[in-house]
């Protein structure tokens, strides 16, 4: 890091399949240290169930190497256990 920025994306020059994460991140409830990368060309899709309504943050910390085939599931993903049933009825619109 010079001068306080981040970086550019691609960290090797005329290579695009490996991108450090944090200039790519759009949404607010993602947090990624400097100089964090991962061996893809993007990084959100690698991100699953992360629902606006549960107010979930994924934080990921300075320095990390995130391998290609990944997958972060949120809590979105989970479902009641202590029911009869793991219907996610409590999300559900329209179930009375």
């Amino acid at each position: 890091m010079k001068d306080g920025k981040m970086p550019k994306i691609h960290p090797i020059v005329g290579y695009d399949k490996e991108i450090y994460v944090k200039p790519t991140i759009k949404n607010k409830n993602v947090i990624v240290g400097d100089f964090t990368y991962i061996a893809d060309t993007e990084f959100e899709s690698h991100i699953t169930h992360h629902y606006e309504f549960n107010n979930d943050k994924l934080i990921i910390g300075k320095f990390c190497q995130i391998a290609s085939g990944v997958e972060f599931v949120m809590n979105g993903a989970n479902h009641q256990m202590n029911a009869v049933t793991t219907f996610p009825f409590y999300t559900l619109e329209g179930w009375e």
